[in-house]
């Protein structure tokens, strides 16, 4: 069985994950956050990494980036990023060494969850902008404040002259998610890791969020990473989409067809849970029953197998399935980690 996800040329890779493990060393055991995952991201995609809370996906990013501190720690799998002429392997470098430092904020980019525990509360906004300016781009300081304020009118930041010399607590939420993506874009990043860009955002807000990730994708030519729970994001701005079940991926797929013909139970449970309008006011709202394990000490069986409504005895209970392509169309690129796949074929 095939257990590799096969997506865009080879020449279009911007990064390929491929059996990425990061685990914890807690004194209750090892907690594998992350634990086998495989994906690619290429040239102006937009790939969406959904799942419940506890999944993984945060931990994914801040794998890619070399973030993740003690006890955590990358055991397995590789991260190659792409270049013309080379590939480097994050996972091989010195999480505090220069050449990642090269790496994050230059070619990736991230936009964290909370913007106001992410921004330093003692340094402007303009401050925040041009250290990374200075790092990467230029060392002239009248340089680097012509980039960040131009930035900053990039993100739709109005004044932002004025907004330069501004301190996070001086902006409301959704100028400092603006503020964060200016940060995360000021060094034209070949990819953008948005993780929960639209977290504790009003809708007109959120709306307006995603509206402005997808103008500067296009202009900036990048490939775009969505980190969410929330379908209503997956559906409007990504091309594929990657869904997250206790540090692996169960489903992989364009989203036309993840959302029309979805596989796995888990995804299947997750589309059933989305409000939707109804002529029936009293129609209770879908939901999983149960909820998501700590991932310590895992039994070796399918990992939604104590949640699943189709579990099959004898065979979900002793045995992991394996990522397999689901349906016999060439050149189909939807696949599936769940023996009701085997069964179907």
């Amino acid at each position: 069985m095939n257990s590799e996800i096969n997506t865009a040329d080879s020449q279009d890779i911007l990064l390929e994950v491929k059996g990425l493990k990061t685990h914890f060393l807690l004194s209750e055991g090892v907690l594998k956050a992350v634990d086998g995952v495989d994906f690619t991201i290429s040239k102006g995609e937009s790939l969406g990494l959904i799942g419940e809370s506890g999944s993984g996906k945060s931990v994914t990013a801040m794998s890619l980036l070399s973030l993740i501190s003690s006890p955590g720690e990358i055991v397995g799998g590789s991260i190659n990023l792409h270049y013309d002429d080379e590939k480097i392997d994050i996972t091989s470098l010195n999480p505090s060494g220069k050449d990642i430092r090269k790496i994050r904020g230059n070619d990736l980019a991230m936009i964290f969850q909370e913007p106001m525990t992410s921004l330093s509360p003692v340094h402007t906004i303009g401050a925040q902008l041009e250290e990374a300016i200075f790092l990467h781009r230029t060392k002239n300081k009248s340089e680097a404040r012509v980039i960040a304020i131009d930035m900053l009118r990039c993100a739709g930041i109005a004044n932002p002259e004025q907004r330069f010399n501004a301190y996070p607590h001086q902006l409301s939420g959704g100028m400092r998610q603006r503020a964060m993506i200016a940060i995360a874009l000021s060094c034209q990043p070949k990819i953008l890791i948005a993780d929960e860009p639209t977290t504790a955002l009003d809708v007109t807000i959120q709306a307006q969020i995603l509206d402005l990730i997808k103008d500067l994708q296009a202009q900036f030519n990048m490939a775009v990473l969505y980190i969410t729970h929330d379908l209503g994001v997956i559906a409007e701005v990504c091309d594929n989409v990657a869904v997250m079940y206790l540090g692996k991926i169960v489903e992989y797929g364009a989203v036309r067809e993840i959302f029309k013909n979805p596989k796995h139970p888990y995804t299947i449970s997750l589309l059933k849970s989305r409000p939707r309008m109804t002529k029936r006011g009293t129609e209770r709202l879908a939901s999983i029953e149960g909820s998501i394990p700590i991932p310590i000490d895992l039994p070796f069986q399918c990992r939604f197998a104590d949640r699943c409504s189709e579990v099959m005895l004898g065979r979900c209970d002793i045995a992991e399935p394996e990522m397999s392509q689901a349906g016999n169309k060439p050149g189909n690129n939807h696949w599936v980690r769940c023996f009701l796949n085997e069964k179907l074929d």
